[in-house]
């Protein structure tokens, strides 16, 4: 679905007009599938924490550049970086809903980590044995990740939330 450009973004819900403005609430670029999941600044803090953790000194901008990056930093495992991948958009996605819809504050990018590990436990316990074990691998050094980046904080991460709605003028 991401490579596909089917997550409901809102250039996309604009072209079923569903909405009239294309561009993200956090900031004034177009809201796309690639801008959601890896140019948004949240999005990118994520990759950048993931690729710390494996000595990555760049991060990915779409799904194509995903796969090469993933398989030049950590070759092998492609099952498990395709949960992992999956897991980390499904929570960013629902990160940013919960920010955009629900005014949820975005304490650290580090909780959509978080996230994404439980889904990929959850997940796991979904496959035969010898998956479930590469599985869980994934899932701990995903966990271990998430945990470095809160310890080397220094200071406290700013909070997201989309600019308040604007208040209609009221006649008198």
């Amino acid at each position: 679905m991401v490579e596909n450009g089917a997550v409901l973004t809102k250039d996309i819900m604009v072209k079923r007009k569903w909405l009239g403005d294309p561009t993200c609430v956090f900031c004034d670029q177009l809201e796309t599938v690639d801008h959601l999941l890896f140019l948004w600044p949240v999005a990118k803090c994520v990759w950048g924490m993931i690729g710390s953790c494996f000595g990555a000194f760049n991060t990915p901008i779409n799904c194509d550049q995903y796969k090469q990056w993933i398989a030049r930093w950590l070759p092998g495992g492609q099952i498990v970086h395709h949960f992992g991948f999956t897991a980390i958009c499904w929570a960013t996605w629902k990160c940013r809903n919960k920010a955009a819809f629900d005014r949820k504050i975005i304490q650290h990018p580090a909780k959509i980590l978080i996230q994404a590990y439980a889904f990929m436990t959850y997940w796991a316990g979904l496959h035969s044995s010898e998956f479930h074990g590469k599985l869980l691998d994934g899932v701990k050094s995903l966990l271990a990740c998430a945990h470095r980046s809160l310890a080397q904080q220094t200071r406290v991460a700013p909070r997201m939330l989309p600019a308040p709605p604007e208040e209609e003028e009221q006649e008198e």
